[in-house]
C-alpha cells in the first residue's frame, strides 16, 4: 500500500465523507455510483489527475472501488467496516467478493461464480461459508431459478427481478397477500365512492286467501244481501261489526309498522372529488402495515391496474368526460360560443356528461343522421373531443 501524504490523506478523508453524504441523500443509497464529473463539482480538487490520486488512495484502502459503465469509469463507495474485512481476504476469496459485488442487486449464481472464477467447487463452497461468516455476502432466492442459490453483497436489498418485488415471498408469488390486498383497496376504494344512507322502504301486507281469490264471478250479490263466511251470515251495507279490543290492539300495531329501515349506496352528486388517488392508496397500504415487503407507488400502481383490468375497480379521470370533470365547458363549446353558433343561454344551462360531448350542443343535431349532409362520421369536432 503506497504511503500518503498527510494533506493528501486529509483530502482523501474530505472527499469520502462527501461522497457519503451524497450518497445516503440519493434514491439510490449505498449503490450510488460517481462519475468524474460528480466528484470534483464537489469541490475538494479542480485538477482531474489530483482526483485520481485522491481516488487510487482511496482504492488502495479498499474504500472506493472503480467500476465500467460502457466506455466510462464510475467510482463506488464501500462502508469503511466492510473495507477493513476485504483487507483482511485471501487472494481466491477476495476474486469471489469481487464478483459477487459486480453483479448488483442482480445476484450472483453459484454457476457463474465457478465459470468466472475458475475454481472448483469444494474451494467456492469454502469461500462462501467464509464470506458469509464474516457478513459480506448473503444467499438470496432468485424466481427464476428457484432451485439454485444466488448472492448478493450483506449490506444490499436484492432488485425486483430477483425478488419478484413486494407481492412474492420467499420467492414464491403469495397468493393469499395479494387476495387480501385486493380486498383492503377495494374496501377503502368503496368506502370513498359511496354514501350510505338510511332510508324507509314501504312494507307490502300480505293479502289474505279471501282478498287474492276474491268475489267468483257468477255469483251476483243484492245490496244488503248476507255474505257467509264460515258459516256466519254477513251483511253488508251501514251495518258495522263488532271487533274485540284484542284485534284492536293488533291492528293498531299493524299498522305503525308500515315501513322497513334499509340501509343503501347512494351515489355523490356530480362534481365530487373525492374519490381515492393512487397516492392515497398507496399511503393506506404503507401505514397499514400488513404487508412487510418494501413498497414503491409504481408497485401499487401497478395492482391498481390489475384491478381494473379485473373490473373490481373503475378508473375515473379528471378530463371533462368524467363525472370529475363536467365543470366548465370544453374550448369546443367556447369556441363556438364566440362564432356565435352557441347562445349565452346555453352556456348557462347546468352541465353534464351530454352536455360536453359534440353532440350535447351541436346547433344541427336535428339534422344529423348517417348518410345526411351531417353525420358522425364526417364531424370535425369529434377528433378534438376524443384527442382531449
Amino acid at each position: 500500500m503506497a504511503k500518503v501524504e498527510p494533506k493528501l490523506e486529509e483530502q482523501c478523508e474530505a472527499l469520502y465523507e462527501q461522497m457519503t453524504i451524497r450518497s445516503n441523500a440519493s434514491p439510490e443509497g449505498k449503490a450510488k455510483t460517481f462519475t468524474q464529473t460528480e466528484l470534483l463539482d464537489l469541490g475538494i480538487v479542480k485538477k482531474e489527475e489530483d482526483l485520481m490520486g485522491l481516488l487510487q488512495g482511496l482504492a488502495d484502502k479498499q474504500l472506493v472501488r472503480f467500476m465500467s459503465i460502457g466506455p466510462q469509469t464510475v467510482f463506488a463507495l464501500r462502508a469503511r467496516d466492510v473495507a477493513q474485512k476485504i483487507c483482511r481476504l485471501t487472494q481466491d476469496e477476495r476474486m469471489v467478493y469481487t464478483f459477487v459485488e459486480n453483479q448488483g442487486l442482480n445476484g450472483a449464481w453459484t454457476k457463474h461464480l465457478k465459470q468466472k472464477t475458475g475454481l472448483v467447487q469444494a474451494v467456492i463452497n469454502k469461500v462462501i461459508k467464509t464470506l458469509e461468516g464474516r457478513v459480506l455476502i448473503k444467499s438470496v432466492k432468485n424466481i427464476k431459478a428457484p432451485a439454485q442459490k444466488s448472492y448478493i453483497l450483506a449490506h444490499l436489498d436484492p432488485g425486483d427481478d430477483v425478488t419478484g418485488g413486494p407481492w412474492h415471498s420467499d420467492g414464491e408469488l403469495d397468493s393469499e397477500m395479494i387476495g387480501i390486498s385486493a380486498n383492503v383497496v377495494i374496501k377503502f376504494v368503496e368506502s370513498r365512492s359511496w354514501d350510505h344512507k338510511t332510508v324507509k322502504v314501504e312494507r307490502h301486507r300480505s293479502m289474505s286467501p279471501i282478498d287474492m281469490l276474491g268475489e267468483p264471478a257468477h255469483i251476483k250479490k243484492e245490496p244488503g244481501s248476507p255474505t257467509r263466511i264460515n258459516g256466519t251470515a254477513h251483511h253488508s251495507g251501514d251495518h258495522k261489526r263488532k271487533r274485540d279490543d284484542t284485534a284492536d290492539i293488533e291492528d293498531l300495531a299493524r299498522r305503525r309498522k308500515k315501513y322497513d329501515k334499509v340501509e343503501v349506496q347512494v351515489a355523490y352528486p356530480p362534481g365530487y372529488a373525492q374519490y381515492p388517488t393512487a397516492a392515497e392508496i398507496f399511503d393506506m397500504l404503507k401505514n397499514s402495515g400488513f404487508i412487510k415487503n418494501q413498497l414503491r407507488m409504481e408497485d401499487i400502481q401497478s395492482f391498481l391496474d390489475m384491478l381494473v383490468m379485473d373490473e373490481r375497480i373503475e378508473r375515473i379521470g379528471q378530463g371533462f368526460r368524467t363525472i370529475r370533470g363536467i365543470r366548465g365547458g370544453t374550448k369546443m363549446m367556447q369556441s363556438g360560443l364566440q362564432d356565435g353558433l352557441m347562445s349565452t343561454d346555453d352556456q348557462e344551462l347546468d352541465e353534464n356528461g351530454l352536455t360536453q360531448t359534440p353532440c350535447g350542443r351541436c346547433p344541427v343535431f336535428d339534422l344529423c343522421e348517417e348518410g345526411g349532409p351531417v353525420n358522425a362520421r364526417n364531424c370535425e369536432y369529434f377528433d378534438t373531443w376524443l384527442k382531449a
